[in-house]
């Protein structure tokens, strides 16, 4: 069976459970310690990212003002390259408008001039038909009266 412990044996025992006790609330005390300086620097963390994140949104913001300013000025370059594309387009129109008006006008005029060379033409075809049969009836008259009209007389 068990023996009795003796006196000195319990102390003993009773000294080396005080002494883990003591080990034990030193590493409790350590634990602690860490758990405070794992808590400061998670904490510390988190605000760095709280800032870094704040900084992004500045950041982005900053970016989204930027590109809205950039957006508003490509725009209005837009808006006036089209007004002055327009103007262009408006003036290149009204010139063709008005060359083919005057060529219309030019070719009115040269179609007339023709038509007024092909009457001058007609009348002096007309005219040199008519020398040209009477000068040749005159000459076949001529001939007749030589050949008919003026015999010798013998």
């Amino acid at each position: 069976m068990t023996e009795p412990a003796t006196r000195s044996e319990l102390s003993q025992v009773l000294d080396a459970i005080q002494g883990m006790q003591a080990d034990m609330r030193a590493m409790q005390a350590t634990i602690q310690a860490m758990d405070k300086k794992l808590d400061i620097h998670i904490a510390t963390t988190t605000e760095r990212f709280n800032l870094m994140d704040e900084k992004l949104k500045r950041l982005e913001d900053k970016i989204d003002a930027v590109e809205a300013k950039l957006e508003q000025r490509i725009n209005a370059v837009e808006a006036k390259l089209e007004q002055r594309i327009n103007a262009v387009e408006a003036k290149l129109e009204q010139r063709i408008n008005s060359i083919e008006i005057q060529l219309g006008q030019r070719i009115d005029t040269v179609e007339s001039t023709l038509q007024d060379i092909a009457k001058r033409q007609a009348g002096t075809d007309a005219r040199l038909w008519g020398f040209l049969v009477t000068l040749l009836v005159a000459t076949l008259g001529l001939l007749a009266k030589l050949l008919l009209f003026d015999l010798p007389q013998s």
